[in-house]
């Protein structure tokens, strides 16, 4: 049966779906280990002493396979390569924000001042996210030889103001990281987050006297 509704009806509810979808898309588009199906990415971080890359493409909206290089400097020049799979083990919707279990594991190569070997590297990661406010926490490990080690990231952030899905969206973040073999101490970078349609980037500045750079693309 074919339902028509009038001009100012249509109008409206066209308005409300419009605002769900960008709403939706808002938030899919933070740093996500899984995105939705069929989507690619490439994320880059990147510190003087610390650089991660990541390359996943997403099977559907809940397993992605990835591809990952870690490099950290004070850790005796540690370096990996390692390939895997993330997935989101839980996502609770509301109407303005939603939250998301993320779990993953990860096998490849490494090699450090010490030598090289296998190493394995499972994550887990939780986040809560709105329009205004967002929170992430990420624990991932590097397990190689006799050596166990993992690291800890710890996110807070807010848009000053709200902008549409075509234009350009701006976070404040701070971010708490720790990391041992890289630094028994904590690293705190404030940063600041751009995002363009499929572009993100993040520029920052740590406590340590460290530039900060982030540049993700989603196809």
């Amino acid at each position: 049966m074919l339902i028509i509704y009038p001009p100012g009806v249509y109008n409206f509810l066209m308005n409300k779906i419009l605002i769900l979808v960008t709403s939706f898309f808002s938030y899919t588009l933070f740093a996500h280990p899984v995105i939705y199906k069929g989507g690619a990415v490439y994320q880059g971080t990147f510190m003087p002493m610390m650089h991660k890359m990541r390359v996943g493409y997403s099977l559907n909206s809940k397993f992605a396979v990835v591809a990952n290089s870690n490099w950290f400097q004070e850790a005796g020049s540690y370096q990996d390569y390692t390939f895997g799979v993330n997935a989101l083990l839980k996502r609770w919707l509301a109407n303005d924000s939603q939250a998301n279990v993320y779990t993953g594991f990860h096998a490849g190569q490494y090699k450090d001042d010490q030598g090289d070997g296998n190493v394995l590297s499972p994550f887990l990661m939780a986040d809560w996210e709105s329009r205004d406010h967002y929170t992430v926490f990420q624990t991932k490990g590097y397990i190689y030889d006799d050596q166990s080690n993992f690291d800890y990231t710890f996110r807070y952030g807010f848009a000053p103001f709200r902008a549409g899905m075509r234009d350009l969206q701006t976070w404040l973040i701070l971010q708490a990281y720790y990391y041992k073999p890289q630094s028994s101490k904590l690293l705190v970078t404030p940063m600041i987050r751009f995002f363009y349609r499929n572009v993100l980037w993040e520029v920052g500045y740590s406590t340590r006297g460290q530039s900060y750079l982030t540049l993700m693309i989603h196809y």
